[in-house]
Formats: structure tokens, sequence, C-alpha cells
């Protein structure tokens, strides 16, 4: 019977051990480590100060709903265009659209419309990691001719070809974005300067490179973009 009892006592010892609360106040704390640095993802012009932009879906990880619904979008000039209402979560847990109003964006009412998320450009605080920046780079005259809806009468989003239309009237949106942030990535300094505009999927480049490697590497990553038909490169070559 006292064989039983210790070996009940050893084994409840080892599962106090194995909880993290107890294991962190019966051991002693670890020594402070030094400062690591943690180096940013290649970008050849750096984002405001204080801010971080986002290029990638890993890069963002996880945060919480309320940065998201309630935050200010901006055009590419930092001008106030709307902000997100809400966001449409799917059956696996992503978010395929967000939500935004854009009522005081140059006469545009309260409709609302369904953006799809990798149209959306996302910055945030490099200390906090909070999201501090929503960037969508489009035009009032797009925005006009969008598929909108209201706040009490939302589209079925369980119809398949609401999706597709939705997806398809934004494609040129997105595939702006993709191509903008594969080029951001790129540790070749002049391509952030680059002008990108689609229209039904024909990507245009403008602006200026520093090299004719610059600007055929410019072509070739705005090739590997999901639903771009051709590029046109009319970026100049400047040498200094």
């Amino acid at each position: 019977m006292r064989v039983l009892k210790t070996r009940m006592l050893i084994a409840g010892m080892t599962l106090l051990a194995a909880v993290p609360g107890y294991a962190q106040t019966t051991t002693k704390p670890p020594e402070p480590k030094p400062a690591q640095s943690h180096s940013q993802p290649a970008a050849a012009k750096p984002a405001p100060k204080g801010i971080e932009r986002i290029e990638s879906k890993e890069q963002l990880g996880a945060w919480k709903g309320s940065e998201i619904i309630g935050a200010k979008v901006e055009d590419s000039a930092g001008k106030n265009v709307g902000k997100i209402e809400d966001v449409m979560v799917d059956a696996s847990g992503r978010i395929p659209f967000a939500v935004l109003s854009f009522g005081g964006f140059m006469g545009i009412g309260d409709k609302w419309y369904a953006i799809p998320w990798n149209a959306l450009q996302i910055e945030r605080d490099r200390d906090s990691k909070a999201v501090k920046r929503v960037v969508l780079d489009v035009s009032k005259e797009t925005i006009e001719h969008a598929p909108s809806f209201t706040r009490d009468r939302w589209p079925d989003t369980r119809d398949s070809q609401w999706t597709r239309d939705t997806q398809k009237y934004w494609s040129d949106t997105s595939i702006t974005m993709a191509v903008k942030s594969k080029l951001a990535r790129e540790k070749l300094a002049t391509l952030t300067k680059v002008n990108v505009d689609t229209k039904q999927g024909v990507v245009e480049l403008k602006g200026s490179v520093d090299s004719n490697a610059t600007k055929e590497r410019a072509t070739e990553l705005a090739r590997q973009v999901d639903g771009v038909r051709r590029v046109v490169n009319n970026l100049k070559v400047e040498t200094s």
C-alpha cells in the first residue's frame, strides 16, 4: 500500500511539473537574453516611420477582429476614402471579402461593397504589430460601377455565381495589388517607384528604373501573378 501511494505521489508531481503555470512558479526564471534584431522582409523603399508594410498573408499572422472592423481605408495617396464595416468569413474560417463603405469618398453614397481581401494592402505598427493602415488603390469610377448592397440587405453569399461575379469585377484591382507586392519584396530599389495599372488582366508598368536588367525583372515578376494575361512594360531606364 505504501509503494502504491509513493507511485501516485511521484505521478502527481510529474503532472504538476508538466503544467506551464506550475513550471514557471517552481523553476528559476530564465536570465534576460540580449536583444535580437529581427530582419524585416526585403523592401527597397521603407514604409512611413513606425509602420511595417505587410507583403504577404503569412507575414501578417493572426490579429484582433477589432483592429480590422472599423479600420479606416486610405487610397494610395494617403487620403481617407472609407472604412471596413465588416468581414465575410467562409466555412474554413478564411476571409474572402472585407465589407467597405465609401460614404465620404467624392460624393459616393452609403452603399456597402464586398472587396476581395487580396485587393487590400495592410500595414501594421512596427512595435505593437497592431494593424495601422489599410490601403485600397482604386478609382471613383471603379467603385461607382462595383456591385453593392445595403446594410440591411446583404447578398446571398451562398450563391456561387455572386462570389464569382464579385471576384471577377475586382480582379484587376487584386492583380494590381499582387504585382505591387511582388515588386516591393525585391531588393532592387527602383522597383518601388514603378506605377502599376491593370485593365482586363493586362498589366502596364510605368515609371523609371536604373537598368535594363531591372526593367526585365519587373516584367518577369508581373507575369508570375495569377490572372495576368499580358504585361506592357513602359518603364524608362535612367542611368546616373
